[in-house]
């Protein structure tokens, strides 16, 4: 992952948890600008500030690295089920949903 799509997250989670730039700054103990210095790649994001972010955002790191990060709540939650499921439901739930194509 290149430094445009860690700070594209950054920005992703950031909105959806519904906090400015300035605000996840002074969460982190950090000036006013800092984040926004990070969006706009004017500072190195080392890997101990990063963790604090997503910690501040309270996601996981693997929420925040998932190829599909946008659905990782929904594909948690989908796998959760399906590892509850007897042998004989995963397999008609595959039967199921061959059949929907």
């Amino acid at each position: 992952m290149n430094l445009d799509e860690l700070t594209f997250r950054i920005g992703y989670f950031r909105n959806r948890k519904n906090l400015s730039a300035r605000e996840l700054s002074l969460r982190l103990g950090k000036s006013p600008t800092y984040i926004n210095q990070i969006e706009c790649r004017n500072f190195n994001l080392s890997v101990p500030v990063l963790l604090d972010i997503i910690n501040v955002l309270e996601i996981s790191c693997a929420e925040f690295f998932a190829e599909n990060y946008t659905s990782y709540q929904q594909d948690k939650e989908i796998t959760e089920i399906l590892n509850k499921l007897s042998a004989d439901r995963k397999r008609s739930f595959l039967d199921l949903m061959k059949n929907t194509k």
